[in-house]
């Protein structure tokens, strides 16, 4: 069962009071709610880290952390899914919201990928309003999406594994 390798990949809850990272967050991040695998915390997870994915935020995975925290949410999955954006997607998914955004507040900024040099940083003053709200509509969809998702998957396998245990 995936879940058992899953299991087997997070660390231990004794491996976690000794990370320096994560004691930022003091006492709290030792919920054992928080590395379990159950069918909310790991829901709870999937639409934390789909929403911080897409948020053009530097510290998404602190962020994810946070959030995880205070919803009671799996930390590791909320942190590994912010990885959706990274140094290859993240430049196709922040011109995707850009346009997204783009279309829904109709800026008078125009900017588009050319073979030249991209050069993002010096045009975010240009486009940061609609990269802000495409971000934010991606991430709302994303992360409900998400959510529905690994809750009706999760239904289906309980529903599949009790069939074959009543056979």
């Amino acid at each position: 069962m995936i879940k058992n390798v899953i299991k087997r990949l997070f660390p231990k809850l004794d491996a976690v009071k000794e990370e320096k990272i994560l004691r930022i967050f003091g006492p709290a991040v030792l919920q054992p709610n928080l590395w379990h695998i159950n069918k909310k915390s790991v829901a709870r997870g999937f639409a934390i880290g789909a929403f911080c994915a897409f948020l053009p935020l530097p510290g998404q995975m602190i962020f994810a952390a946070f959030l995880s925290i205070i919803f009671a949410a799996n930390i590791p999955i909320a942190i590994i899914l912010t990885w959706i954006t990274n140094p290859i997607t993240y430049t196709p998914i922040f011109y995707f919201a850009y346009k997204i955004g783009n279309f829904f507040i109709d800026t008078d900024t125009y900017f588009e990928l050319e073979n030249e040099e991209i050069n993002l940083l010096s045009d975010i003053m240009n486009i940061w309003e609609p990269l802000l709200i495409g971000s934010l509509i991606l991430s709302i969809i994303g992360s409900i999406t998400s959510y529905i998702f690994i809750r009706a998957y999760w239904r289906y396998y309980v529903i599949k594994i009790w069939s074959k245990r009543k056979k």
